[in-house]
């Protein structure tokens, strides 16, 4: 024994002298540096450690991952209101329109060519029928000049089947792009002269109901389903078949005429209306004086063709027409060329062409070069033919007020349409087109919101009613008494569709049969809309929860710290964020906040472990070499300090804990363990280091928070039906109907334990924070395989304590959730966690 003191205390002597050796090395060192040197080898030395950090973030990662998840977002032209649907689906036949309505039992949504520009294509998490591929001509009659098509056919493929037969559309829109479908639903017009919307053309209908039942509708037959199918924006149901009456195509001569806008209704009555010669008529009203209007109307010719061309080229090159638009939206002077030098140029010619060459144009002569800052959009307004003098000064002043960058307002005339119940010409009208260009950002839509309002207004005191196909800013009481009809229209969609499958955003801001259901109510929930992507891109800020655990975990079995894989954590961060953005990348708009986050939390920890990395091989690892393998009181407050660290952070922001206390008690502690007195205080000196820095700067993000963040939500919202859940272990019943309810669950880690409790619960998640799908991670051995064909496995992740085990995440329905947590209890797997937005 005395033999072993002897020796212990000849080494410890060695050592001291080795270190005072070091310590005069180092001085006689800094001696021969000059002192202006001197101070710059902090400088230099913390260049070196942020050199380090960049190289680490550069090496780490997982650059080569390349799955992403299936773009389910629909938007339409405008490309301002984005919806996440559950899933699209594009049918070629009624058959498999039935099948996928009967599969499912939530929403359904139906989209053409997304012309439509408020959302009136889409509903968030529904089905959304996609009918583009549902494009068969199925029947041409030529003696009766009809022709019968599946609704997913646009104008300009139709008028490929009837042109070699001398045949025309009657009724259709100006331009060839949109589906007959969508033209049928939103029942459209065009600037044909003697009739008014397309219902007065459409022989006929066959609908597919809710049920999965066809319904055969026409004046005679189901008139009044045919009346709330026209007109009706896919609320009864989907359009499989409609026959549409044609007529002959013919040659047409151009002819314009400058008038005086209080004229305008006069010229109008005189040598248009009643001249049956005149095919196509419009006005073009000029902004930003809106005193004079450039009447051009096409008359029907037996002159020589100027254009032979039998309709527009599908490829046409608009680089042209897509810059002159631009020259236009330049402020006044713009519209200033436009009036003064483009379209006298432009009408300058003689012209005469075909029919069909006239109903041809493609919408892409007015697309933008970019819609990602500004956009073009319409709306339209209906006046009756005698209130439009008194209209436009009030139009214009709305537009003057809000800075309206219009462009264009086209004037068209349509009769009557007493048969749609959404008709929206209860009398002989001018339309109002206006064409005008406005931000993408949110400031920009709060405004447009604003005018189009006072639009509203405007038009209502004349009489008068607007276009639905645009963004859906008028109130309740507005849409009622502009269309004073609507409520035929939904008791026969409530009579078709009892549930209210079919919908979107139009139907459901003025559907009265939804007014107080759990839907609605969602609607007046802080808080209860959660971005989606945020369950997959929560996944690497959650690895800053998991690992600190790993942390506590690896210490508390007795490890060594200096051995815990500070760079394996930080590659597996960086690995998260790689995939979690190349998933998301083009199934959802990016998350630009979110991302920066994700970013700047990366390189702070990035930051943390590079120190941690090097201190602990190098300082760290030599004191360990006098640990004696005997903690002392001040290591074991240290790691459960970490412990208690790692446990608040599953369930309140890591800001928040209290880091000084601690470090209080490592120097407090009462200490009689054989603990090396070396390792001891190597130990509280460091932990002193890091917890202090953490307080500091927990401080400083905590403050940055307070200041720049409103109070976050808490909790997170769901949706569910069936018996189950009663309130209880955090969860809160907000409004029950029926058998639906709007629950609460705290965030975070309580949301993770409280549904594994209630994974045996008589209860069917249908969504939460008005999404359809979350992801979930386990923790199984690496032998071990998951056998549940409801889930999309993402990626495997490490534990990087554990080389035998594996972290898996997966994406599923969140219907889907409840009985993969059962399955995964029943086969003894670890949830690990539910990334709740």
């Amino acid at each position: 024994m005395k033999r072993l003191i002897n020796l212990v205390y000849y080494l410890l002597t060695k050592v001291v002298v080795l270190v005072k050796t070091l310590l005069v090395s180092a001085k006689r060192l800094l001696l021969h540096i000059s002192r202006k040197k001197r101070y710059a080898i902090p400088f230099y030395g913390f260049i070196a450690y942020v050199l380090f950090v960049v190289a680490l973030v550069k090496t780490s990662g997982d650059a080569n991952y390349n799955k992403v998840l299936a773009n389910k977002r629909i938007n339409d032209v405008t490309v301002i209101n984005p919806i996440q649907v559950n899933k699209i689906i594009k049918p070629h036949t009624n058959e498999e329109l039935i099948q996928a309505i009967q599969a499912t039992s939530g929403p359904i949504s139906i989209g053409g060519g997304k012309f439509s520009m408020g959302g009136q294509t889409g509903y968030e998490n529904s089905l959304h029928i996609d009918t583009r591929e549902f494009n068969k001509v199925i029947k041409l009659d030529t003696v009766t000049k009809q022709i019968t098509v599946q609704p997913g056919i646009t104008w300009r493929d139709l008028q490929d089947v009837i042109d070699p037969y001398d045949l025309s559309v009657k009724i259709m829109q100006t331009y060839a792009n949109f589906t007959v479908g969508g033209s049928l639903s939103v029942n459209c017009h065009g600037r044909y002269i003697g009739h008014g919307p397309i219902i007065s053309s459409v022989v006929g209908l066959k609908i597919i109901t809710a049920s999965g039942e066809i319904i055969t509708a026409s004046r005679s037959e189901n008139p009044d389903v045919f009346n709330a199918a026209v007109g009706g924006y896919g609320g009864v149901g989907v359009i499989a078949e409609a026959t549409l009456q044609l007529t002959d195509n013919v040659k047409v001569e151009r002819h314009t005429q400058l008038v005086k806008v209080e004229e305008y209704h006069q010229y109008f009555n005189n040598n248009i209306r009643n001249d049956k010669k005149v095919i196509f008529q419009n006005g073009d009203l000029y902004p930003p004086d809106y005193d004079y209007v450039n009447v051009v109307s096409w008359k029907e010719s037996d002159k020589p063709l100027t254009d032979s061309e039998r309709f527009t080229s599908k490829d046409e090159n608009y680089w042209l027409e897509q810059n002159l638009v631009e020259v236009v939206s330049w402020g006044d002077f713009g519209k200033w060329v436009r009036r003064s030098v483009i379209d006298p140029i432009n009408y300058s010619t003689e012209k005469v062409t075909w029919r069909n060459k006239e109903a041809s144009y493609d919408v892409k002569e007015l697309e933008p070069v970019s819609r990602e800052d500004e956009t073009y959009v319409l709306q339209e307004y209906f006046i009756p033919v005698n209130r439009i003098n008194s209209f436009v000064p009030k139009m214009k002043a709305v537009f003057d007020k809000y800075e309206v960058n219009v462009m264009n307002v086209s004037l068209r005339h349509a009769y009557p349409d007493t048969a749609s119940f959404l008709s929206w010409a209860n009398e002989e009208v001018f339309a109002f087109v206006v064409y005008y260009k406005q931000g993408t950002d949110q400031a920009s839509k709060e405004t447009v919101k604003q005018w189009t309002l006072e639009m509203t207004d405007a038009i209502l005191s004349e009489n008068g009613t607007w276009y639905l196909p645009y963004q859906p800013h008028a109130s309740a009481a507005q849409f009622e008494k502009g269309y004073p009809n609507s409520g035929k229209y939904f008791e026969v969609k409530n009579k078709l569709d009892p549930v209210h499958r079919f919908t979107n955003k139009l139907l459901d801001k003025y559907n009265p049969y939804v007014t107080n259901t759990l839907a609605k109510e969602r609607e007046a929930i802080n808080g209860y809309y959660r971005a989606e992507e945020q369950t997959i891109l929560t996944v690497p800020e959650w690895y800053l929860v998991f690992n600190p655990k790993e942390y506590a975990d690896f210490l508390q079995e007795g490890n060594n710290p200096s051995d815990f894989p500070f760079y394996a954590s930080i590659d597996e961060y960086w690995r998260l964020y790689d995939r979690s953005m190349k998933l998301v990348s083009d199934a959802y708009p990016e998350n630009e906040e979110y991302n920066t986050m994700l970013q700047v939390i990366g390189v702070s920890i990035t930051m943390e472990y590079a120190g941690k990395m090097i201190y602990e091989n190098t300082i760290g690892r030599v004191f360990s070499w006098f640990s004696n393998r005997s903690l002392s009181e001040e290591e074991k407050t240290i790691i459960q300090a970490h412990r208690a660290y790692s446990d608040f952070i599953y369930d309140t922001a890591w800001y928040e804990f209290e880091f000084m206390p601690w470090v209080g008690k490592v120097w407090t502690v009462s200490d009689a363990s054989e603990a090396n007195w070396l390792r001891k205080w190597e130990r509280a000196l460091f932990f002193t280091l890091e917890f202090t820095f953490k307080a500091g700067y927990a401080q400083l993000i905590e403050w940055a928070a307070k200041s720049s963040y409103e109070t976050p939500v808490t909790d997170v919202y769901l949706l569910v039906a069936g018996e189950g859940p009663t309130e209880g272990m955090g969860i809160k019943i907000i409004k029950a109907l029926d058998d639906k309810k709007i629950i609460s669950i705290p965030r975070w880690g309580v949301f993770t334990s409280t549904l594994l409790e209630l994974k045996n619960t008589n209860f069917e998640i249908i969504e939460i924070g008005g999404n359809d799908e979350i992801a979930v991670s386990v923790l199984v051995d690496n032998l071990k395989s998951v056998d549940f064909d409801q889930v999309d496995r993402l990626y495997e992740s490490r534990v990087v304590t554990k080389p035998n085990a594996k972290r898996i995440v997966y994406l599923l329905q969140v219907k889907e959730l409840l009985p993969f947590l059962s399955y995964a209890a029943s086969n003894h797997i670890e949830v690990e966690h539910m990334y709740d937005y």
